[in-house]
C-alpha cells in the first residue's frame, strides 16, 4: 500500500491537482483586475496626448506619424507607438472605451501567455510557467500598467510573439517571427532595444548559433523597415539628443521590486503609507496591506535562503536560465548607457521576471501560493484605494478620468 507521502499516492496526486488548478484561478483574477473600473483610468498628459493625436489620425487631420511622443530621456519616440491607437481611434472616439479595448488586450494577453506555456511548454517546465503567468497576471506593477492608453500597455502585443518564436527558433517560422517582433519591440517602447538585444545575445550564447539564423535575420529586417524614418529624424537638427544620468544599478533594484511586488510607491508616492493602513472596514484602518508587504518580505528572504542552500545542486531549467540571463543583459546595457531608470522600462520583459521569482521558491508551494496570494491582494487594495480616493493626486497616478470629468462638468456654466 503506498503511504500518503509517496508522490504516486492517491492523496499526492490529488495535491497536485489542486495545485495545477490554482495559477489558472489568479490569472482568472488577474483579468478581472484589470478591467475593473475602467473610469478609474489614469488621465494625465501622455494619455490625453495620444487620444488626441490618434483621433486627429483618425479624423484626417494629421498625417501617418513616423514620429512619435518625447520619451523620459528625451528622445522621440519612433511612429509605432502610436499606430495602434490611430487603429483604435477608428473604433471609437470614447477615451474610456479606448481605454476598456486597450485593457481587454492585455487580457488576451495574459491568457494568451497562459494557453502557450501550457500547450507548448515541456511537462517539467510547465508549472513554473503556469505559476509565472499567474504571478505576473496578479502583480500590482504588471496590473497598473495594463490599464490605460500608453504605449508601453500595448507591449504585451509583440511581447508574447517574440518570446514564442524565440523557443520555436530552431524552426524558420520560429526564428523569422523572434526577429520580426524584437525588431518591433523598441518602436512601441525603447526598452525593446535593449531586451531585445539582450535576449538574442544570451540565446547566441546558449546555442552557439546553431538557430535558423538566416530566417532570423529576414523577420529583423523586415520589422525595422518602419524604422528607417526614425533613424533619419535622430540625424536631423531637430532630434534632441538623450540626456544620460549617472552610472547606477537602479534597474536591478527596480526589478527586484516589481517581481516581488513592492513597487507602489511609484504610483502614489507620498500617500503609500495611508494605502499600507487599508483596506478600512467600518471605518478601522485594518493594515493588513502592510501586513501582505512584510509578508513579501519574508518570502523573499525566504527565497535567498533556499538558493544559498539549494543552489549549488540544482540545475537552472532553461526558461529560468533564458529569461533572467535577458533581463541581467538587459540591465546591464541599460545601465552602461546610463539611462535613468524608471519602473515602466520592465515592462518589455513581460512575465520573465515574474517566472523567475517563482522558480525560486518552487521547492516550497506553500510559498508560491503565499507569493501569488499576497501580489494579488496588495493589487486588490491598490485598485481599492484608487477608487476611493479618486486617485492620486499629488503623485505619478494622478486624479482619475472619472474625477475629472465630474470636476469639469460642476464648473461648466449651467443653461
Amino acid at each position: 500500500m503506498l503511504k500518503p507521502s509517496d508522490p504516486r499516492s492517491p492523496e499526492a496526486q490529488a495535491e497536485r491537482s489542486w495545485f495545477d488548478l490554482l495559477p489558472w484561478l489568479f490569472i482568472l483574477l488577474g483579468c478581472v483586475m484589470r478591467v475593473l473600473w475602467p473610469l478609474d483610468m489614469e488621465w494625465k498628459y501622455d494619455e490625453q496626448w495620444m487620444f488626441d493625436k490618434a483621433q486627429a489620425i483618425a479624423n484626417g487631420r494629421t498625417p501617418w506619424p513616423w514620429i512619435g511622443m518625447a520619451s523620459g530621456v528625451g528622445l522621440r519616440n519612433p511612429g509605432l507607438s502610436i499606430w495602434p491607437f490611430a487603429l483604435i481611434a477608428h473604433v471609437t472616439e470614447d477615451p474610456v472605451l479606448a481605454t476598456q479595448l486597450v485593457q481587454w488586450i492585455n487580457v488576451l494577453g495574459v491568457c494568451g501567455y497562459a494557453l502557450w506555456v501550457h500547450k507548448t511548454w515541456q511537462p517539467a517546465d510547465r508549472a513554473l510557467g503556469l505559476w509565472g503567468t499567474a504571478l505576473y497576471a496578479v502583480s500590482p506593477l504588471s496590473v497598473l500598467f495594463s490599464r490605460k492608453l500608453w504605449a508601453q500597455d500595448l507591449l504585451i502585443v509583440f511581447v508574447l510573439p517574440w518570446l514564442w518564436g524565440q523557443r520555436a527558433r530552431k524552426r524558420a517560422w520560429g526564428a523569422g517571427l523572434w526577429g520580426l517582433c524584437g525588431a518591433l519591440l523598441g518602436q512601441v517602447h525603447m526598452s525593446g532595444f535593449f531586451a531585445a538585444a539582450a535576449l538574442f545575445a544570451v540565446t547566441l550564447w546558449m546555442d552557439r548559433g546553431r538557430f535558423h539564423v538566416r530566417a532570423w535575420l529576414v523577420g529583423s529586417v523586415l520589422g525595422a523597415l518602419p524604422l528607417l524614418p526614425w533613424l533619419a529624424f535622430l540625424l536631423s537638427p531637430e532630434a534632441k539628443s538623450a540626456g544620460h544620468g549617472s552610472f547606477s544599478l537602479q534597474f536591478f533594484t527596480e526589478a527586484l521590486r516589481h517581481a516581488w511586488g513592492l513597487g507602489l510607491e511609484y504610483p502614489v508616492g507620498r500617500a503609500y503609507r495611508q494605502l499600507l493602513r487599508g483596506p478600512e472596514l467600518a471605518g478601522v484602518a485594518t493594515h493588513l496591506a502592510a501586513a501582505a508587504r512584510y509578508g513579501l518580505l519574508a518570502l523573499l528572504v525566504l527565497a535567498v535562503v533556499l538558493r544559498v542552500r539549494e543552489g549549488l545542486r540544482t540545475k537552472l531549467p532553461e526558461p529560468v536560465l533564458t529569461y533572467a540571463g535577458c533581463v541581467l543583459v538587459a540591465g546591464l546595457l541599460l545601465c552602461a548607457a546610463r539611462v535613468h531608470m524608471f519602473a515602466h522600462y520592465l515592462i518589455v520583459f513581460g512575465p520573465m521576471l515574474h517566472i523567475a521569482a517563482v522558480w525560486t521558491l518552487l521547492s516550497r508551494r506553500w510559498a508560491v501560493l503565499a507569493l501569488c496570494s499576497l501580489q494579488a491582494f496588495l493589487t486588490a487594495c491598490f485598485l481599492v484605494f484608487i477608487h476611493v480616493q479618486g486617485g492620486a493626486p499629488n503623485a505619478d497616478y494622478g486624479k482619475t478620468y472619472r474625477v475629472q470629468t465630474a470636476e469639469e462638468r460642476q464648473f461648466q456654466p449651467r443653461d
